[in-house]
């Protein structure tokens, strides 16, 4: 079992998560994307604090962490006082992706943003997943205008893992328009089994600085094209 906590005005928000292999979640993704799904307003500030995980880091979480946190630290065990915590409650919240918000967030929060509707914030970026032959296996578009962890290609792993719970397919290819953030990447990274075979297709370049972190920063299966439409 792997966990994830962080400290934040005196509470302690935490999270524990069993990854399995290829799964494109962990303890720290989950608790990152929780407090940005239960707590939008004050997320930005939360996630300041150091986030530290039981579980070594992969490019997935260093990825979550460049574009949706500030840093983060393995600690191959939970400390003693952290442990108590978690398990008596007292000022800490256990975060599960998903969860209605709870007040004591809301009340040690010393600003916020203003609130703004999700679809006024959400970039147009899309995603396919096509096998072999060019058959549509997934699709997504970006949600992220409330919450930072959910990109196009972040909700098309989750959906394939949710039905599938297998890697992504050697042969298949990820077309996306475009290019994959580092926490993207990093998912891709850690989903696919076959890197030799298997491509990541974007249109168009992304010149932030997170897409210059990304793991697939230079490798054979990340590639652009210009000229591909619409892949159907």
């Amino acid at each position: 079992m792997g966990f994830a906590w962080l400290e934040w005005n005196g509470v302690l928000y935490w999270t524990e998560h069993r990854r399995a292999p290829y799964e494109p979640c962990s303890a720290l993704t989950l608790l990152v994307e929780g407090i940005w799904q239960r707590f939008p307003d004050s997320a930005h500030f939360i996630l300041r604090a150091r986030i530290f995980t039981s579980e070594p880091l992969t490019e997935m979480c260093r990825g979550a962490v460049v574009v949706c946190a500030k840093r983060s630290t393995f600690i191959r065990d939970v400390p003693p006082d952290v442990a108590s915590r978690m398990k008596d409650g007292a000022q800490a919240v256990r975060i599960a992706s998903g969860s209605p918000s709870q007040s004591i967030a809301q009340t040690s929060a010393q600003k916020s943003r203003p609130p703004a509707h999700p679809a006024e914030l959400n970039r147009s970026v899309e995603c396919w997943l096509l096998d072999s032959q060019g058959q549509l296996l997934a699709t997504a578009a970006n949600t992220s205008g409330r919450n930072r962890m959910r990109h196009a290609e972040m909700n098309l792993l989750k959906g394939w893992w949710q039905r599938e719970r297998r890697p992504l397919p050697a042969g298949s290819r990820l077309v996306v328009t475009l290019e994959p953030c580092a926490m993207c990447g990093g998912a891709i990274w850690e989903c696919v089994a076959d890197k030799d075979n298997f491509e990541v297709i974007y249109v168009t370049a992304d010149l932030g600085s997170a897409a210059a972190r990304s793991v697939l920063r230079g490798h054979p299966m990340l590639r652009q094209c210009l000229n591909i439409g619409h892949p159907f």
